[in-house]
């Protein structure tokens, strides 16, 4: 079995005197009207109601408390005439003091307002848990604010070179016709093939020149000869959709009507290729002897020349 509490030692009520010492000191420290049960309860049931109902009565008709009736209960009051009477000069300081203590109570409620909004809006600001699910959100909108700005760009720039073809307040362009696309196409087809095999037969020269120990560094080779290799801006249009990648529209070239019975042309034959000289590699001696023979060649022509 569980131990017995031991029994809480009831405090006994105050009777007589100090019953009425302890109910007057109540009522002067509080200055507030009470009736007898509210003094009871407030003094922590010490004076029992009836007890504080015989001391109210003895301490009013002793004059030291005022009692007014309100239906059929009495209430009491400590006699204010009683109270000490502060001078002007204690009413000055006392009314210093007051609006002191207002201006700090202002600043302090200031101050805790400004508080109570910085905790609020901390308070709103995402958890650390959910921070990850944040982030996302906001990539997600960074991105489709990208997206829009982007799309946006696009749709301005092709609205301004529609602008001419539409004749919004301006001078309407003709569109350009059939026969001016084919003439630009065909020369660039042209001068693009050019381009091509220019690259490609001095890439066999340089190589040829390479092999034979003519050329060591290539890019010193071009910069004494002066040779100016495609810029940056020639490379990206052979990168761009305009370069080898890009598939060109081939127009061909229209026929001359033939008159019926006429015998066809005759096919040119292509043009022989001229014969491909190979630069081997020299021996010493070759070298010599061909360094002499064009000396004396040259100096044959000096003769004839005097």
């Amino acid at each position: 079995m569980p131990p017995k509490k031991d029994k809480e030692v009831k405090e006994k009520p105050i009777k007589g005197d100090q019953a009425e010492e302890m109910v007057l000191q109540y009522l002067r420290s509080v200055n507030r009207p009470y009736a007898s049960t509210d003094v009871s309860t407030n003094l922590k049931n010490k004076v029992t109601k009836p007890e504080a109902q015989k001391a109210l009565i003895a301490l009013a008709e002793k004059g030291q408390l005022t009692m007014k009736l309100y239906g059929k209960q009495s209430i009491f009051v400590y006699n204010q005439s009683q109270l000490p009477v502060l001078d002007p000069e204690e009413f000055s300081q006392l009314d210093a003091e007051t609006k002191e203590v207002q201006g700090t109570l202002d600043e302090r409620r200031k101050e805790l307002k400004t508080v109570s909004a910085e905790l609020a809006s901390m308070e709103a600001l995402p958890k650390t848990k959910e921070l990850g699910r944040e982030i996302n959100r906001v990539d997600a909108e960074v991105g489709t604010r990208r997206e829009i700005r982007k799309l946006t760009h696009q749709n301005t720039m092709t609205l301004a070179a529609l602008a001419p073809f539409r004749g919004d307040g301006e001078a309407k362009a003709d569109p350009m016709s059939a026969a001016d696309r084919d003439v630009i196409d065909k020369g660039w087809i042209r001068w693009r093939k050019e381009w091509t095999d220019r690259k490609k037969l001095y890439k066999s020269i340089m190589g040829i020149l390479g092999d034979a120990g003519m050329v060591a560094n290539q890019a010193e080779f071009e910069d004494e000869q002066g040779v100016e290799v495609d810029d940056d801006e020639a490379q990206e249009v052979d990168r761009g959709e305009f370069g080898a990648g890009a598939v060109i529209r081939k127009v061909a070239a229209p026929r001359a009507p033939s008159a019926k019975g006429a015998a066809p042309a005759p096919k040119a034959k292509p043009a022989p290729a001229p014969a491909k000289k190979v630069l081997g590699k020299r021996t010493r001696s070759e070298s010599a002897s061909q360094d002499k023979s064009g000396e004396s060649a040259e100096r044959d022509s000096d003769d004839d020349d005097e």
